[in-house]
């Protein structure tokens, strides 16, 4: 009966009926609240605790170990190029992974997918300690690529699929959705070195691992006690076309973050050299700026997300963008700005922040600006497909930029000195300022076209069921007197 009501109703339903199916499926504000109560709704709130622990584990488990594991290598025998392998692998295998993860996604559904990426991501962190048991460095760096290539497709495959759920459930929310995955990780990140620290004074390398690989299985009783209904998308997958790489503004906030993944990768690249330079080796300090352009994102996520929801997103990413460029400039003055800003500590730590929220406005408008193209400006729909696309397309960009980042800034940390590093991705931060307000203005304008044409053809639906109901309500009065004429 259901199948037969949605693919065009059957002979016995009723035109009142009918009338009401119509004019339910006409009227976007009740979709729009019904969305509003989805998203506080015990079921939604359920969802969202869940998706976010799946981001959280996927972000803390592969990072816990940076606040140790380069002194084991040391003190082990490897050299620094084997060290850097180690430590760039991680990049390399996301990066791949998200190019290929929405394939990996089409193979099974996502409960199952979660499944197999939490328990891949848990046992390859337990066998992570065993490299402990290697006597060649050369072979303990072997093991330890290749277990971390396994975390990477793993830890990868989870948040693709945690982001492209919640967008495909949320779409009216899709900025909150963006807070809530920047928030995940930031603290993912905030607090991997620093509990993988405390463990690994407390038990060793091998037990670290083990732990931490463990407490990665506590992830399983959720994912199955989760009905799988939830977990699906319960309208129907209309086929969307494969990405226009012409269509650039759907993909102007992916090159957006792209860049600014960069700017991050330089700023952390230099900013223990810088601070040692201007106030001496104080790696407190250091890491206290570094934490606050984390926690910058984290603080302001929430905010951030209801603005992306009710404004146009492009909005956000150019103001984020001139915060950048601004905190930029006065993280490391040039010559021409010394004599206004005194170099000090306060003022670095306030720099730090007001970039970070700058950077925090250019990450979370990604997802929202491009599903607002596709829904607003294109009218495709939200289905799975379209979701995976946007959510790899999101950590393509951070892991691309992130691994380039690295590289640039130890070119231009050797060519240049500190003020012309910053002024180069400050300059590069002003670009995308205006590359954004472009776009704004661009989406606006395509946006109130789709809305003419969209008022057009509602117009002249209209028109043609008027004229249909006069032909009928005059059918009906030539039956009455036809019925008259043969009384009579």
């Amino acid at each position: 009966m259901d199948n037969d009501d949605e693919d065009g109703g059957s002979s016995s339903s009723s035109p009142v009926c009918s009338d009401l199916a119509d004019d339910k499926d006409d009227k976007p504000p009740l979709a729009g609240a019904a969305s509003s109560r989805r998203w506080m709704s015990p079921k939604s709130i359920r969802i969202l605790i869940l998706t976010t622990l799946l981001i959280l584990v996927a972000t803390t488990i592969p990072n816990l170990q940076w606040g140790f594991v380069t002194l084991f290598f040391e003190k082990k025998g490897a050299n620094t190029l084997k060290i850097a392998i180690y430590a760039s692998c991680m990049s390399v295998f996301v990066l791949l992974t998200s190019l290929f993860s929405q394939k990996i996604l089409r193979m099974m559904s996502t409960k199952k997918t979660l499944i197999i990426s939490v328990i891949l991501l848990s046992v390859s962190t337990c066998l992570h300690g065993v490299i402990e048991l290697f006597d060649d460095p050369t072979w303990m760096v072997v093991a330890g690529v290749i277990i971390r290539a396994v975390q990477g497709i793993s830890s990868t495959v989870m948040q693709v699929a945690a982001v492209a759920f919640l967008i495909m459930r949320f779409p009216e929310k899709c900025g909150r959705v963006s807070a809530v995955n920047e928030s995940a990780l930031g603290l993912g990140f905030a607090l991997s070195p620093f509990l993988g620290g405390i463990i690994h004074d407390k038990v060793g390398f091998l037990w670290t691992f083990v732990a931490m690989g463990g407490a990665g299985f506590i992830m399983l009783p959720p994912l199955l006690a989760t009905p799988s209904r939830l977990m699906t998308n319960s309208s129907p997958d209309k086929e969307y076309s494969r990405m226009d790489w012409k269509d650039l503004l759907f993909l102007s906030p992916i090159a957006t973050c792209c860049l600014s993944s960069v700017v991050e990768a330089v700023v952390d690249y230099v900013m223990a050299l810088y601070v040692d330079e201007m106030f001496g080796e104080d790696a407190t300090f250091t890491g206290v700026l570094l934490s606050g352009l984390s926690l910058s994102s984290l603080l302001f996520a929430f905010v951030l997300g209801y603005f992306c929801d009710k404004f146009n997103p492009f909005l956000t990413g150019s103001i984020g963008c001139l915060l950048t460029c601004v905190g930029l400039l006065a993280m490391v003055p040039p010559p021409f700005l010394q004599s206004l800003i005194l170099v000090n500590k306060p003022q670095l730590v306030t720099a730090t922040i007001v970039t970070g929220l700058g950077q925090a406005m250019v990450w979370l408008h990604v997802l929202p600006a491009m599903l607002f193209v596709k829904k607003k400006c294109r009218h495709e729909p939200v289905n799975e497909k379209l979701s995976n696309l946007v959510s790899l397309l999101y950590i393509v960009a951070t892991s691309t930029g992130e691994f380039a980042g690295c590289f640039l800034a130890g070119g231009l940390h050797s060519w240049c000195n500190y003020w012309q590093l910053f002024s180069i991705i400050s300059g590069a931060m002003l670009f995308c300022t205006f590359f954004s307000s472009l776009c704004y203005f661009r989406s606006a304008r395509s946006r109130s076209r789709s809305l003419v044409s969209l008022g057009t053809d509602s117009t002249s639906s209209g028109d043609e069921s008027k004229v249909t109901d006069e032909t009928t309500s005059l059918t009906s009065a030539e039956i009455v007197s036809l019925r008259d004429l043969s009384i009579t």
